[in-house]
C-alpha cells in the first residue's frame, strides 16, 4: 500500500539528480515512468526510455556550449519532454531556472535578466511572450525532433553540492528573488520522502501541480521516480478531462494544494445535488464515521469508480488545509495528508506520516530536519535541504540564514508530541496596545469555518497615539445581512451570513484567540 510506513530495506536514492534517474534505469528500466495522451493513444516512456532521452537531451545542451553552471530557462506546461529535460540539465551540471507557465512576460523577462540563460525552451502557449529575452530560443513540443540519435553525457564531474535549480519565488513584475537548491538539497528531501512513504512499482501519480514548483518536483515527480513508479500527465486541465485520466489509468495518489482539494469535493457535491442524492450523501458520511477504511471505500465505491477505483493518498501543500475537509474525503476511504514547507527547503519542512497526524497541525519535522521556535515565536529549520542562498543576492541571503538555520518568516509552535503548528505570518502579527497579540490566520479560521463566509481577511489599522484595532473584511452572499453582522462587538464568535465585502470592526478579541 502507498501509504504505508516505508520500509526499512528500499532502493537507495543517487547522490545527485542524473544518479537518482541512472539507479532507477538500471532497476526497473521496463517500469512505464511517464504517461501521456496526447491523441488517441497513450505514450508510455520506460525508465529505460527516459534516461536515454536524458542523455541525448544532454548531449543536445553540450553541442549548443552549454556548461556546467549554465542557466536554461524552462517556461512551459507539465509534460515528458519537460521531465527529460530537467534530467539532461542535472547530467551535465547545467542549472534549470523554470518558470510557470501561467507567468507574466514581464516576470521572465526579469528573470531571464537576472540568471542569464544560455537557452530558453518555451512552449506554444509561452513562445509568443518571449521576445525581447537575449537567447536562443526552441519549442519544448519540438525538442525531440531536434535531439541527436546518440546519447551521451559526461556526468562524473556533477557534485552533490553543485547547483541545480535556480527557483524564482517573489511577485510578478516586482523584485525577484532566486533560490538556489542544490543536488544535495532535493535528493535529502526526495530521500525524506521516501521514508514518509512506501513509493512502489505499479504505483501511479497524476501529476496537476506545476513542475515549475517544487512541491510537485519533489514529491509528484522525483520521489515517485526513484521508487519506480509511474507519472500520468493529463493533456488539460479540464475537469473532464482531469477524470477521464484519473479513470483510465487507475490513479493511486495525487498532489495538491487545499483549493483544489475541495473544488474535487465540490464537484462530488454539485453531482448528488444534480442526482437528488444529497439526503443520501450526508447519511453515508454519518454512516462512514463508524466503520474502518476498507469499508468506507465500499460504502462511497459509485464515487471511487468516478476517481478511477484505485484513489488512495492525497498529499496537500501550499496553503492552510481545513481539517473539516481532509476528515470529509477520509471518510471515503481516502489518506489525506498535509505538509509544510518552503522553496527554501526543497521545499519540505513538515509533514504528516500515514500512522502519525493532527488535525490542527501540519505534521513532524521531515526527516534529517530539525525545526526549532525563537523566541518570538518563528518558526526555524536546518538541515541538507536547507537553500545556500539566493541568486546574486547576499544581502536577502544574510537575512535569512543564521548560523545554517533558515528563517522561515512564518510562526508557530511544536507541541508535546513534537507537531508543529502554524499561527500565521511573523509580518502579519497584530500587536495591540495592552502587548496582547493577535494572530489574524487564527481568526480568519474561525471565520472561514461558518458555511456561509466565503473569505475573511483580518488586519491591524493603526488609530491614533499609535493604538491599532483589529478588523475583518468579510465577503459575504447576502449584503443585506452584512451591515447587521458587523455591528456586532462580541466575545464570542458569531454565526455570520455571507454578502458582498464589507469591513467589519473593531471588533473585540477574545484572549482564547490571541497568544
Amino acid at each position: 500500500m502507498a501509504v504505508q510506513e516505508a520500509a526499512i530495506v528500499r532502493q537507495a536514492v543517487g547522490d545527485t539528480l542524473g544518479g537518482l534517474l541512472s539507479d532507477s534505469a538500471r532497476s526497473f528500466p521496463s517500469n512505464p515512468a511517464l504517461v501521456i495522451k496526447p491523441g488517441v493513444r497513450t505514450r508510455v516512456t520506460t525508465y529505460a526510455d527516459l534516461e536515454q532521452l536524458a542523455l541525448r537531451c544532454a548531449r543536445f545542451l553540450q553541442e549548443r556550449g552549454i556548461e556546467k553552471g549554465d542557466r536554461v530557462l524552462v517556461w512551459a506546461p507539465n509534460m515528458p519532454q519537460w521531465v527529460a529535460l530537467y534530467f539532461g540539465c542535472m547530467k551535465i551540471g547545467a542549472v534549470l531556472v523554470p518558470l510557470d507557465v501561467r507567468s507574466e512576460a514581464e516576470f521572465a523577462a526579469a528573470v531571464a535578466r537576472r540568471t542569464e540563460p544560455k537557452l530558453l525552451v518555451a512552449s506554444r502557449l509561452t513562445a509568443r511572450l518571449v521576445e525581447g529575452i537575449a537567447a536562443p530560443v526552441i519549442q519544448l513540443e519540438q525538442l525531440e525532433s531536434l535531439l541527436p540519435a546518440e546519447a551521451a553525457a559526461d556526468e562524473s564531474h556533477v557534485d552533490p553540492d553543485d547547483l541545480a535549480e535556480i527557483v524564482f519565488t517573489s511577485g510578478t513584475t516586482g523584485d525577484p528573488k532566486g533560490v538556489m537548491l542544490t543536488h544535495r538539497n532535493i535528493v535529502s528531501n526526495v530521500e525524506g520522502t521516501r521514508d514518509v512513504l512506501t513509493i512502489e512499482q505499479g504505483f501511479r501519480l497524476l501529476s496537476l501541480l506545476p513542475l515549475s514548483h517544487m512541491f510537485e518536483q519533489t514529491v509528484g515527480m522525483l520521489a515517485p521516480l526513484s521508487g519506480g513508479a509511474s507519472v500520468i500527465y493529463p493533456v488539460s486541465r479540464q475537469p473532464t478531462a482531469i477524470f477521464r485520466t484519473l479513470t483510465e489509468n487507475r490513479i493511486t495518489m495525487m498532489c495538491l494544494v487545499p483549493q483544489a482539494l475541495d473544488l474535487f469535493m465540490s464537484a462530488i457535491e454539485r453531482e448528488a445535488r444534480r442526482q437528488n442524492r444529497e439526503a443520501l450523501l450526508g447519511r453515508l458520511f454519518r454512516l462512514a464515521e463508524r466503520l474502518p477504511t476498507p469499508l468506507r471505500r465500499i460504502l462511497f465505491r459509485s464515487i471511487h469508480a468516478k476517481l478511477g477505483g484505485a484513489l488512495e493518498l492525497m498529499i496537500c501543500g501550499g496553503a492552510y488545509l481545513d481539517p473539516a475537509l481532509a476528515h470529509r474525503w477520509e471518510l471515503m476511504g481516502i489518506t489525506v495528508l498535509q505538509g509544510y514547507g518552503a522553496t527554501e527547503a526543497a521545499p519540505i519542512i513538515a509533514c504528516d506520516r500515514p500512522t502519525q497526524r493532527k488535525p490542527d497541525a501540519v505534521g513532524l519535522p521531515y526527516p534529517g530536519v530539525d525545526v526549532r521556535i525563537d523566541p518570538d515565536g518563528e518558526i526555524l529549520a536546518r538541515g541538507p535541504n536547507i537553500f545556500p542562498g539566493y541568486w546574486n543576492n547576499p544581502e536577502a541571503s544574510a537575512a535569512v540564514l543564521d548560523d545554517g538555520w533558515y528563517r522561515t518568516g512564518d510562526l508557530g509552535f511544536l507541541d508535546e508530541q513534537g507537531f508543529l503548528h502554524l499561527r500565521g505570518r511573523k509580518k502579519d502579527l497584530i500587536v495591540l496596545a495592552n502587548g496582547q497579540n493577535v494572530y489574524p490566520e487564527d481568526i480568519e479560521t474561525e471565520l472561514d469555518r461558518n458555511p456561509a463566509v466565503s473569505e475573511a481577511v483580518v488586519v491591524g489599522i493603526q488609530k491614533d497615539r499609535g493604538e491599532v484595532e483589529v478588523h475583518a473584511v468579510l465577503l459575504m452572499k447576502d449584503p443585506a445581512q452584512a451591515a447587521g453582522w458587523c455591528a456586532r462587538r462580541t466575545t464570542s464568535w458569531p454565526t455570520i451570513s455571507e454578502s458582498t465585502p464589507s469591513l467589519c470592526g473593531p471588533t473585540t478579541i477574545s484572549r482564547e484567540r490571541t497568544r
